[in-house]
């Protein structure tokens, strides 16, 4: 039975995304979120996501990251720049069916990623740094510093693709200098290399459909 205090931030949690639902319907047509507004913004809401996570129980904390990776960075991943990114050189021999569906199942796996990276950052002090690199290239980066008494300090850095029509879009999270797309894809190629790709698809099918 999860706690009044996971319910109540759970149901905040709901009410933000609604709204940011509702705001985005509402602005489609005006011109696309600048980088800084997009990348401060989305970084306070992680700062405070991890911060909500310090104050949960241990028990609930799985589930409370999960909720806040779906609701606060799921809207903004570039999903499919992610897939050609973990797949490689393996993307060419996939027809479109195939690799729709992969972009699609993969979201479910990004989203379990970077909420285990989210939890790891519990007892931390938090501050907010934005950055552009590359400007005027299509690539940015927001990064987070993360200060713990007991290690050395480290960012956590949201690895930003500009789209053709000028919507900013997370594709990668770096943690503790890691990348974890490459991570992901590290896993990923071994396994086409070992079962292939049909049968990647249907071990991600299962997974998604068990909410492993």
């Amino acid at each position: 039975m999860k706690s009044p205090f996971t319910i109540i931030v759970l149901l905040l949690l709901s009410l933000v995304t609604n709204a940011k639902v509702l705001a985005q319907s509402n602005s489609e047509a005006s011109a696309q979120e600048p980088f800084s507004v997009l990348a401060q913004r989305l970084s306070t809401q992680l700062i405070n996501g991890i911060e909500s996570l310090n104050a949960a129980p241990e028990v609930e904390r799985e589930e409370l990251a999960l909720h806040i990776v779906s609701s606060e960075l799921s809207p903004h991943l570039d999903l499919r720049f992610s897939s050609l990114k973990m797949l490689g050189k393996h993307v060419r021999h996939l027809d479109q069916q195939q690799m729709a569906e992969f972009t699609g199942l993969i979201e479910s796996q990004l989203i379990k990623m970077y909420a285990k990276v989210l939890i790891e950052y519990q007892n931390s002090e938090i501050a907010l740094h934005t950055l552009q690199t590359n400007k005027g290239r299509k690539f940015a980066e927001a990064a987070i510093q993360i200060n713990r008494a007991s290690q050395s300090d480290t960012q956590l850095i949201l690895k930003f693709r500009q789209s053709e029509t000028g919507q900013w879009r997370i594709y990668d999270v770096v943690s503790r200098q890691v990348s974890q797309l490459s991570v992901k894809r590290q896993s990923l190629v071994l396994k086409i290399s070992e079962v292939g790709f049909e049968q990647l698809n249907q071990e991600l099918r299962l997974r998604k459909q068990n909410q492993i």
